[in-house]
């Protein structure tokens, strides 16, 4: 699949529907910020609604699907916001996982932490004067945060962030890379590992034959979305872009109010 328009989702809902129908389950991935909870100023204030968290327990507890919740954030962070037991976590973009109640690490990340730590700390200097630049430590990586900067000021925290970087390496520390997402950089260890190596270990670890589905809105999702493609991808699933812009997913929602819907369309599909 060549990265494209996707589908408006009300277009096909009866292909996906039947899709989902004919498989033995369905392994569903999700995104947490801009797809189970709105994108909002303030990170910290990111949250599920009540009535979405009901239709990822009911999704939960559906015997045919296997729910795992895919983030850029912290696995601890991410716990505490969606609060739901009996899912799977991968924070981190998949560098650390939380599955049947047990958390593990990336190899080839676990070094990266005391790298990442003098980054941030070196950023925090830095940055200190730019307004509404935010740094998150988030352990294995980190995110700067370019909202609320002025758009003048932005290429100046790029600047700033790749020196950074840069010099941790330079005096020794573990490879990292930058990767752009929606209104931030995210400072990661130069590993073989994204969103969609995270969703391959998770469909590979489930039944045979069941289908991946992955849902988010970022373009840190992109690998996910590439993954599942059945031509170039790992995997022969369904990526749904929360959104509109060029993608690698099969179809998209106009916005992150009608994750909801799908969500229901997943049950609705698998209990018939």
């Amino acid at each position: 699949m060549q990265t494209t328009d996707a589908t408006p989702l009300g277009l096909a809902r009866e292909t996906v529907a039947d899709r989902l129908a004919a498989a033995p389950g369905v392994v569903c991935c999700l995104d947490f910020d801009g797809t189970l909870a709105p994108i909002v100023d303030d990170p910290d204030a990111a949250a599920m609604s009540p009535p979405l968290r009901e239709r990822l327990v009911a999704l939960r507890d559906c015997e045919s699907v296997r729910v795992a919740v895919v983030s850029g954030r912290e696995l601890a962070d991410l716990r505490d916001r969606v609060a739901v037991e009996g899912i799977a976590y991968a924070g981190n973009h998949g560098l650390e996982r939380r599955v049947d109640g047990r958390r593990s690490v990336a190899p080839d990340a676990r070094g990266s932490a005391d790298a990442v730590s003098r980054v941030c700390d070196r950023l925090d200097d830095r940055l200190a004067h730019v307004p509404g630049v935010e740094i998150e430590d988030k352990d294995l990586t980190a995110t700067v945060h370019v909202r609320d900067v002025p758009d003048e000021r932005v290429p100046d925290v790029e600047r700033t962030v790749r020196t950074t970087v840069e010099e941790v390496m330079v005096a020794g520390g573990p490879a990292m890379e930058i990767r752009d997402g929606k209104a931030i950089r995210e400072i990661r260890p130069a590993v073989d590992w994204d969103k969609g190596r995270a969703v391959e270990q998770l469909a590979e670890e489930s039944p045979d034959g069941w289908l991946p589905l992955y849902v988010g809105d970022d373009v840190t999702d992109e690998d996910a979305f590439r993954a599942l493609d059945d031509e170039s991808g790992a995997l022969d699933g369904i990526g749904v872009l929360v959104g509109e812009r060029e993608t690698a997913a099969d179809y998209r929602l106009e916005s992150q109010r009608d994750v909801g819907e799908l969500l229901d369309l997943v049950v609705d599909a698998q209990r018939e």
